[in-house]
């Protein structure tokens, strides 16, 4: 239920609310990090892992991961209840760090209906150096983002309305095509740089 989710993603003897690295030999899988609502995208190259989250009612994150650090669902949240009943129900807690937990790099509220994340090539254009992607669906858009160096915080971003829910993105290397998949009517859109 969407009020009482449960404390599940802070227990960990549960795989749920998770990120797992599983051994591909042994076929063991160790919790990476937890305290997750529903991850939605996740960008990992190096040492540097970056997922977009759903939050309820808003508060849609972007995290860096990082090993064995709690993101604190459902304890905090910059979403809120989907009830508004705060009588029966206590708030999210909406500072992160005061309960120690790692605050998200980014939140969207209202929330965008966060999906999938990509790193855009720097070759793509010389207007679009260091950008990642997150694509939305409440929003029917894409919002090009701008990191700081440390990935600790969002810079800026630019928001493009596609008029469709996107579901997931993929970039093309060979094309140099941003790929999307349109969830409304199981289309597949394409960007390209003239």
């Amino acid at each position: 239920f969407y009020d009482n989710p449960g404390n599940i993603s802070q227990k960990k003897e549960s795989i749920f609310g998770k990120i797992l690295f599983i051994d591909l030999i042994s076929k063991k899988n160790y919790i990476f990090s937890y305290g997750h609502r529903v991850i939605q995208g996740l960008f990992a190259e190096n040492d540097l892992i970056l997922s977009t989250e759903h939050g309820p009612r808003g508060g849609d994150e972007i995290n860096k991961i990082l090993f064995d650090k709690n993101y604190g669902w459902p304890i905090a949240s910059y979403g809120e209840k989907y009830s508004f009943n705060y009588e029966k129900e206590p708030y999210f807690k909406k500072n992160h760090k005061q309960q120690g937990f790692e605050e998200p790099v980014f939140s969207f509220i209202p929330s965008i209906g966060i999906s999938e994340i990509i790193k855009l090539p720097n070759n793509f254009s010389p207007h679009h150096q260091n950008k990642f992607i997150v694509s939305s669906l409440a929003g029917s858009s894409i919002f090009i983002v701008n990191f700081d160096k440390n990935f600790n915080k969002v810079i800026n971003y630019e928001k493009i309305f596609l008029g469709e829910r996107v579901r997931d993105l993929k970039y093309d290397y060979e094309n140099k095509l941003i790929l999307f998949a349109l969830e409304e009517n199981g289309e597949l859109g394409v960007l390209s740089l003239k």
